[in-house]
């Protein structure tokens, strides 16, 4: 089985149908391990977000045994990506046998997990409930505030958000031209997405590869992705930017099915953004290894390396009120 595809057949599935899966109404909040109180990352956010289910708990089929549950009779598992770092010595005797160099620090493998409304004979958690509407765009405003190092932000009579690498800057309409505060949020987390790719911040631009064409769909997937996780974190739900331009999704669809890697490879870089916003990219991260982006992380946390020392007032709720 090959994992990319998988994962990546999934995303299409929805795609084709003219829904973009990382756009939905995620009220629940960012999909959870039962099992280990972690956060799901990267492209794991958008196929469990996706699945349809209102907990945002999820466990293996073992691990529903061993909490004294099971799971219904007829229910499908979600697949889940995670990687497993290889030691120095895994490294070493891997090129001593292939004799290739620069191989890749970790290796992808899947699990199936199903989600806490799937399972009998498990208790709820007390937080898996829906995020209150309150408090939801004061969350937002605080991790635009705690974003190290921010690009200026510029409010004009314009109609189309934009972010200008030439001058470090992002261009909104005013507040008052949008629905609603979660629309401005939404649209501004998406900029700010694409801002993390300055040479001063994560560097992003200097490494696309491809043509215009394909820099392009790849950075606009990485901001969509890296909005997404935001608004995701932040309990914000934006029912107008369900609606997408066909030009959009058909772009998307098109990209998807000439490269099934790249949704995984956005998805981390979008994670990515989304850490460094939210200002819980460790600084040794950014200036010393690069190439331990969050699709190097694991599923839910089990198997990354530690952090170094993170960089300070990070914004980390674990519910958001």
């Amino acid at each position: 089985m090959n994992i990319y595809q998988t994962v990546t057949d999934r995303i299409l599935k929805q795609l084709e149908t003219g829904v973009a899966p990382w756009r939905r109404t995620w009220e629940t909040g960012i999909p959870k391990s039962l099992t280990t109180g972690r956060e799901y990352r990267g492209v794991n956010i958008l196929v469990l977000s996706s699945a349809g289910y209102s907990s945002r708990y999820w466990v293996t089929y073992r691990e529903a045994q061993r909490l004294g549950g099971y799971v219904r009779k007829g229910e499908r598992a979600t697949p889940v990506i995670f990687w497993k770092w290889r030691t120095p010595e895994d490294l070493k005797q891997l090129a001593e046998k292939t004799g290739r160099q620069n191989l890749a620090p970790c290796v992808a493998f899947t699990s199936a997990v199903f989600n806490l409304n799937q399972v009998e004979g498990v208790a709820q958690p007390d937080d898996d409930v829906p995020n209150r509407a309150n408090g939801r765009l004061d969350v937002a405003d605080r991790m635009v505030t705690v974003m190290p190092d921010k690009p200026r932000i510029l409010h004009t009579a314009s109609r189309e958000p934009s972010y200008s690498p030439r001058i470090d800057a992002i261009t909104l309409p005013h507040l008052s031209q949008f629905e609603s505060g979660a629309e401005y949020y939404a649209a501004l987390f998406h900029e700010l997405a694409h801002s993390t790719g300055h040479p001063k911040r994560l560097n992003r631009f200097s490494e696309l590869e491809g043509d215009r064409v394909e820099r392009y769909s790849f950075e606009e997937l990485v901001a969509e992705f890296g909005a997404a996780f935001l608004c995701s974190f932040a309990g914000i739900n934006s029912l107008s930017t369900e609606a997408l331009q066909a030009s959009y999704i058909d772009g998307w669809t098109k990209a998807l099915k000439s490269d099934n890697r790249l949704i995984v490879r956005a998805a981390s870089a979008g994670q990515r953004a989304a850490d460094y916003i939210r200002g819980k990219l460790p600084a040794q991260d950014i200036t010393e290894r690069p190439e331990l982006t969050a699709e190097s992380a694991s599923a839910a946390g089990t198997g990354t390396p530690s952090a170094p020392t993170p960089l300070p007032t990070p914004l980390s709720l674990p519910q958001v009120v």
